[in-house]
Parts: C-alpha cells; structure tokens; sequence
C-alpha cells in the first residue's frame, strides 16, 4: 500500500531532446539470463557467500532491461534491474494503481484516486480509493498544484470515515515525513472538525479550508 501522494509524486519522466518536433516514445522491455555482475578492471569476479540455503541469487543474475526511444528526435533512455520475486515484470490496469484513473469532481474539487485498499480487507469499504485534492482547471498533480488528501480510517465504533490534510504549508504541523506537509488536518471523528462520514464532505471540508486562506492573507 502506498500513500495518494506517492501515487503522484516523486515520478521522474523520460525528457525528449530540445526541438522534438514529434514527440512520443516507444517503450520495449525484455530478459537477459546468466549476466555476470559488475567488477572494476583487473578485480576478480564477485563470489555469492549469502548464508541463506534458500537464496535466490548467484554469482551470476537475471537482468531486467526497458529501453525507451523517440524516434522523433533521437532520445533514448535504457533502464536496468535485477529479476526477482520482488522486481517482476506485471500487467495490470489503472483500476489497480489507481494512477491513470480521470479525477473526480467533488465539492468545487477534483480528486485524483490513489491506490486502492485491495489488500486490506479490514479497511474495504465501497470506495476502494484514497485521493489527492487539487484545483479544478488541473491537469496533472504535482507539489505545487496538490491542495489537500483524502484517506480512509475507521470510527470509534468501526465505521468507515475519512480524514483530511488541506492547505499545503512547509511549516505545518500534520503530514510530517511525507512529500508534502499540511496546515490542516481532520482526522474523520471529530477532531480538527466535524465527523467526516463520506468523500464529499471531506472534499468539503477541504474547500472551506482553501476559501479561509484569501481572508488571512488580507487580515494579514
């Protein structure tokens, strides 16, 4: 399970070169078996000493290799890895990342689905998602354009509620550790405002939080 955030952030794009006239990318990936690893000139081969009978590397290993090329103007970018249990190649949809999924509008806002709760049967509900807030207008989430989050919890007796982070603040006390931290927070039970029981009123709430910012700004 990853935050809504990471869902968005922290992703690096493939860049086309200066004047790409046309572009677009053309994505391949494939296999390589028995790759010896890397040593520096004149070194002796690295020799697999893991402890674990149960080991899946060796002295040699399964490289992972995408290759991404414009044809257009000629950049291309080759990504490498290697093959394990944890490093596999999937096919999957954006039902299940979440990412690639059209936002939502929402109380005058447009959520941005994160990935969902598959996994955690305790915390299923009939909205598998969490969201990040944005602005409508929006056409992609990044640092600066993310106004608030939205994330599912349970009640004091078990329901489902949400919680609410609004109002992006380097110096905000709620969101420590993660991409961005919030001047604001509601935790769905009552604390930081009233009970959040559905996705609309917390995009609610996240939307009174946004209108008090002008009026601080000229008290100010």
């Amino acid at each position: 399970m990853i935050s809504p955030l990471d869902t968005y952030l922290g992703w690096e794009k493939p860049e086309h070169n200066p004047g790409c006239k046309r572009p677009s990318w053309e994505i391949g990936f494939r296999m390589e078996e028995d790759k010896f690893r890397y040593r520096g000139y004149g070194e002796e081969r690295p020799q697999h000493k893991c402890p674990d009978e149960s080991c899946e590397h060796g002295n040699t290993f399964k490289k992972m290799v995408v290759r991404i090329v414009c044809k257009s103007c000629g950049a291309a970018h080759m990504l490498t890895g290697e093959s394990t249990r944890d490093t596999r190649i999937s096919t999957t949809s954006a039902e299940v990342l979440g990412y690639g999924l059209a936002p939502r509008r929402v109380a005058g806002l447009l959520l941005w689905p994160g990935h969902p709760w598959l996994e955690l049967e305790e915390l299923r509900s009939d909205e598998p998602h969490d969201f990040v807030v944005t602005r409508t207008g929006v056409e992609e989430v990044t640092e600066d354009t993310a106004v608030g989050q939205i994330t599912q919890s349970r009640g004091d007796r078990g329901g489902i509620v949400w919680t609410a982070l609004a109002v992006p603040d380097p110096e905000g006390q709620y969101g420590y550790g993660q991409r961005i931290r919030w001047a604001h927070a509601n935790d769905g039970r009552g604390r930081g405002g009233s009970p959040l029981r559905s996705v609309g009123s917390a995009a609610r709430w996240i939307g009174a939080r946004l209108a008090e910012q002008p009026a601080k700004a000229v008290s100010a």
